[in-house]
């Protein structure tokens, strides 16, 4: 297994910062909104066993400087395949976890090619997917409403540490603005069609029937986990790695 590389590509006006782990066959991590890389911290040290792991992180989020537009989904979907472009990247599996699996979805969608198999955890694919109180949640975000450890880690890594409550504004403005093309369409899910692992905590914060019928549009089976939306990534990841090693293949070197 090869060491950790870090790096920076002009992407779209952005300074985006990206991590490979490992070696082999890309496996691309996309965090969730507000998070950094650092969300996989847990799953890492198994999956880079296996496969060179590319950890990218968003605009404004984590390295990645924000700049002077919205944020948005679809523009992340277009900033991540430019940034696996740029790698030199051409075909990976990829692993997005809530909002960055709402980006997966948009990669999938836009650039089919690119993704051999795509696994989604505690992701939506429009805002009626939570339930209403987090919907609600959402739209009147602010900075003190979100754990202690998520502005810590921001601001250990940020360009600039004290833009986290503008950070959360700006996932807030884009709940209650939403961009007509960072929601998708049901038959736009059911346009994919590589193999797809969805994967829900048993206390997640999506709705379950949701999550069914999601899973249906994708042509897959939900798999619900025991945990709530962060914790079966953060204490207790074994679960999740085992769908994970299953559906990418990951028993032994490729």
């Amino acid at each position: 297994m090869s060491g950790k590389k870090c790096g920076y590509e002009k992407v779209n006006g952005l300074h985006m910062y990206y991590e490979i782990h490992g070696s082999g066959k890309p496996l691309i991590l996309l965090h969730g909104q507000f998070a950094t890389a650092s969300m996989f911290d847990p799953l890492l040290p198994e999956l880079v066993l296996h496969r060179q792991v590319v950890l990218i992180e968003q605009q404004g989020h984590g390295h990645t400087a924000d700049i002077n537009r919205p944020l948005s989904f679809a523009q992340m979907g277009r900033d991540t395949a430019e940034l696996i472009s740029q790698l030199g990247i051409t075909e990976a599996d990829v692993f997005g976890y809530s909002a960055g699996g709402t980006v997966a979805l948009h990669l999938a969608k836009s650039n089919p090619h690119l993704v051999r198999k795509l696994a989604l955890a505690s992701t939506i694919y429009s805002m009626d997917g939570y339930f209403p109180y987090i919907v609600e949640g959402i739209k009147h975000a602010s900075a003190e409403s979100f754990p202690l450890q998520m502005k810590q880690e921001y601001e250990r890594v940020a360009p600039h540490p004290d833009n986290w409550s503008k950070l959360i504004a700006k996932g807030a403005e884009m709940a209650n603005n939403p961009n007509t093309e960072d929601y998708l369409e049901p038959t736009q899910l059911q346009q994919i069609t590589v193999p797809v692992l969805l994967v829900n905590g048993d206390r997640d914060i999506i709705r379950p029937e949701y999550a069914n019928e999601m899973a249906k549009l994708l042509h897959t089976n939900l798999i619900v986990v025991p945990g709530d939306h962060v914790s079966y990534i953060s204490t207790q990841p074994q679960i999740l790695l085992g769908h994970l090693i299953k559906f990418f293949e990951l028993t032994h070197n490729q």
